[in-house]
């Protein structure tokens, strides 16, 4: 678990605000924002970790952040793909078998 989402983030966050907040905690690998929320994976394990522990919960450019470790690879955040045969369906996100 190297890899967080990071949720209740300000709208007007950017990448170097995350990177400053987490400077100090190992190595960065990836950042990846959308609207709300984000991705971080570090390079170290025990990093993640220890950014959970220190930042779940705590006031970033007036939001709460919600830090928690992530429940998807990357290739499933950026398609909306499942990782098998890249259909899903859409109202809650697991494969759709019905066509084949």
């Amino acid at each position: 678990m190297s890899r967080l989402y990071v949720g209740r983030l300000p709208r007007d966050v950017r990448e170097r605000d995350l990177e400053r907040l987490f400077k100090g905690y190992g190595q960065i690998r990836d950042i990846c924002l959308r609207p709300g929320f984000g991705f971080i994976e570090f390079r170290e394990k025990r990093d993640a970790e220890d950014v959970m522990h220190d930042f779940n919960n705590r006031e970033f450019m007036g939001e709460r952040l919600l830090i928690e470790p992530a429940r998807m690879d990357r290739r499933r955040e950026r398609d909306g793909r499942d990782g098998r045969d890249g259909r899903r369906d859409d109202r809650d996100g697991r494969r759709d078998d019905r066509d084949g």
